[in-house]
């Protein structure tokens, strides 16, 4: 931890004045995370678009993709986590058979969760080339048995982690133009210990920030 940080003008990014500085630094890790394949891909503003797991990287992109103009569907085994980032609508993230009825329906899911889930449900509900886009890091493998039928309509899977300083910055202006900011909680720096237990017990709603 530290007060003040030296690093090159090229990879020195203003903040916007509308962003309070509090919620500047889980959108330079959550928010450019969430937002950088939405440019690298072109994502349309009509397009449906899915997000597995409303958490620290959840949350912020149903934010980012209501405020582009999709609608947002959100795979949680939560309903009060998708009400409160306001997703259009809600399927349980474990239901096999709700997400395959489905079928056909999204232009792109972003998956941010580390558990292994039935993706072959998930590619039945993307459109033809739609993807599927890894944003949390898996601890088991990617299990798609239906490759033949992902051949057939040209879907995709892919992963991402941050983005460029340029979509950094893109990231920060459509953030405050948007009113977007991280649902945090704070700790003061004593008690650092404490916000780590909190962290580590996954409660935590949804992002932690220590007060210097």
């Amino acid at each position: 931890f530290a007060y003040h940080v030296r690093a090159q003008g090229l990879s020195v990014i203003k903040i916007p004045d509308e962003i309070d500085l509090a919620d500047a630094g889980p959108l330079f890790c959550g928010g450019i995370t969430v937002f950088h394949p939405m440019v690298e891909y072109s994502l349309s503003p009509l397009a449906k678009v899915g997000v597995i797991g409303i958490g620290g990287l959840g949350h912020l992109a149903v934010q980012f993709l209501r405020a582009w103009g999709c609608h947002v569907t959100a795979f949680t085994t939560n309903p009060s986590k998708a009400s409160d980032v306001f997703a259009h609508d809600r399927v349980n993230s474990k239901d096999a058979n709700a997400i395959k009825e489905l079928k056909g329906q999204y232009d792109m899911i972003l998956s941010t969760v580390n558990v292994g889930l039935d993706w072959d449900a998930y590619m039945t509900a993307l459109k033809p080339k739609g993807r599927l886009h890894f944003l949390g890091v898996l601890t088991v493998p990617v299990g798609i048995n239906n490759v033949f039928g992902m051949m057939e309509k040209q879907k995709q899977i892919s992963g991402s982690p941050v983005g460029s300083p340029a979509n950094i910055n893109k990231m920060l202006n459509f953030a405050a133009r948007h009113s977007i900011k991280p649902i945090t909680e704070h700790f003061p720096m004593k008690k650092v210990n404490e916000a780590f237990k909190r962290l580590e017990s996954g409660k935590a709603h949804y992002r932690i920030v220590l007060d210097l």
